[in-house]
């Protein structure tokens, strides 16, 4: 029988068990010094927590969770700072050292309390590590089918699935509510009475998790690129009004809108031909079909973040609707070439997440009314059956109370974790402000733009106003 649709029951109540505080037996800690980027000398702290796999299975298997510290040093500093990685799958240990070996004591002075990166299950330092180096092995010949792209990656993924039972890892362990409680469990290993969370994309997800499971232990949250508890499934919407903003500013730019006069039309000339009638374009002596849906998968994975990404976009649609479909099919040769799994952490903890019936019907509705569909989705929210993933259930996708005190930080051509996100949940959480970077995407607010770190930095040591709009520099189009 699949785990697909069986609701786990670890979902409303914190049930965090005495034994996962007993047998980490205290912070195991190692130390390192480190020299920052302001050339003060810093003591890191290195540890080691142990937790079970799975809370609701009476002695099964235990992780070994690794975690860095760096003690404030503040005459009185604030609640430590727990920072959330994104991904899901991404590092908080490597995001910090980076972040100290760049800025150093001056960006753990910023954060205004002890500084804490745990790396989640199935993560970095964290054992097991569920990297995996398996490919799709997509063949380029053929014009992009999603339901065949589908096909393939869903029996890839079952092998891999099967693989990682094989070797002992209970899939079904690795979910949000779990490294929600991995959070609780080193807050008490470690001896404070509450934290700040700090999150950004995924590590918004998880922070409001924790909120809901834990949150009288919450002193605030600074969240930026905000995922909602039923946001894991992107609405194509979004992805529409993304592509809409960035036309806005092609528009608003005088050379590029001389090179690009009109965005969106370019972009339905090239979609409505291709869906007629798709190519094949030769690369090297490979030949590379493209498809209406190449197209939009591409545009999808660009649009997200706005520099080094986003900016693109205007040149690579002008150039098709040109005639000239190169550079989109390197990329599709590239991508069917390298695309893979990666993470099972990654893909599982994202399935067990899942959206609502009504989240699910609204993306259904909206990708047949939109240009790039539900390309912004794609593989993942096909796969959970294929992981065997749990569903964590609609009390877990439930909205959220809280009066814990958040600041919200989003970019306004953030197609990922758009505004709307923000707007949603702050309808049920009184004490939560938002903060617009305008001409700032997912993953590229400037968050050491002196007026944005003022008020990030005041909000995390307790200050109750903040501006509401900081403007970013003006991105730079590649034209075509």
């Amino acid at each position: 029988m699949s785990f697909a649709c069986v609701p786990l029951l670890l979902t409303l109540a914190p049930s965090l068990q005495t034994e996962d505080i007993a047998q980490a037996n205290g912070p195991a800690l190692r130390t390192e010094t480190l020299r920052g980027g302001d050339g003060v000398e810093l003591t890191l702290e290195w540890g080691e927590l142990e937790v079970p796999e799975r809370r609701d299975v009476v002695d099964g298997p235990r992780l070994a969770l690794a975690y860095l510290r760096v003690r404030s040093r503040l005459e009185q500093p604030g609640p430590a700072v727990f920072v959330l990685a994104g991904g899901p799958g991404g590092s908080a240990i490597t995001k910090v050292r980076r972040n100290l070996e760049g800025g150093g004591a001056w960006y753990v002075d910023l954060l205004g309390g002890d500084v804490v990166a745990l790396d989640q299950r199935g993560v970095g330092r964290s054992e097991p590590k569920l990297e995996t180096p398996a490919l799709f092995e997509l063949p380029p010949g053929e014009p992009g089918d999603e339901d065949v792209l589908l096909a393939r990656i869903r029996e890839v993924c079952r092998a891999d699935a099967t693989r990682w039972r094989e070797r002992g890892v209970d899939l079904a362990g690795y979910t949000t509510v779990e490294s929600a409680d991995d959070l609780e469990a080193l807050r008490r290993v470690l001896g404070y009475e509450a934290i700040t969370l700090w999150g950004e994309s995924y590590g918004t997800h998880l922070a409001l998790a924790t909120i809901r499971r834990h949150g009288a232990h919450v002193a605030r949250a600074l969240l930026m690129g905000p995922e909602g508890p039923d946001h894991t499934f992107k609405l194509p919407s979004a992805a529409q009004e993304g592509l809409e903003r960035i036309a806005e500013l092609v528009a608003a730019d005088p050379e590029a809108s001389e090179r690009v006069p009109d965005l969106l039309a370019a972009l339905e000339f090239v979609l409505e031909d291709l869906e007629r009638e798709p190519l094949v374009v030769d690369v090297d002596g490979v030949e590379v079909g493209i498809s209406k849906f190449d197209v939009q998968l591409e545009l999808a994975f660009r649009i997200g973040t706005l520099r080094g990404s986003g900016d693109t976009i205007p040149a690579l649609v002008q150039r098709m609707a040109d005639g000239d479909f190169d550079e989109l099919a390197w990329a599709v040769l590239e991508f069917r070439r390298t695309f893979g799994i990666w993470s099972a952490m990654n893909m599982v903890m994202d399935c067990s997440s899942g959206a609502s019936s009504q989240r699910r019907a609204r993306i259904e509705a909206e990708a047949k009314t939109t240009l790039l569909g539900n390309a912004l989705n794609f593989p993942t929210m096909h796969l959970a059956q294929a992981w065997g993933a749990p569903d964590l259930g609609d009390a877990f996708r439930a909205r959220l109370r809280s009066d814990v005190p958040i600041l919200f930080i989003v970019g306004d051509v953030d197609s990922r974790t758009p505004i709307r996100n923000a707007e949603e949940l702050m309808v049920d959480l009184p004490n939560a402000r938002l903060l617009v970077v305008e001409n700032a995407g997912h993953g590229d607010v400037p968050w050491l733009q002196p007026d944005l770190r003022e008020a990030w930095s005041g909000f995390l040591k307790g200050d109750e106003e903040t501006i509401d709009t900081v403007a970013a520099p003006r991105p730079r189009f590649v034209l075509p």
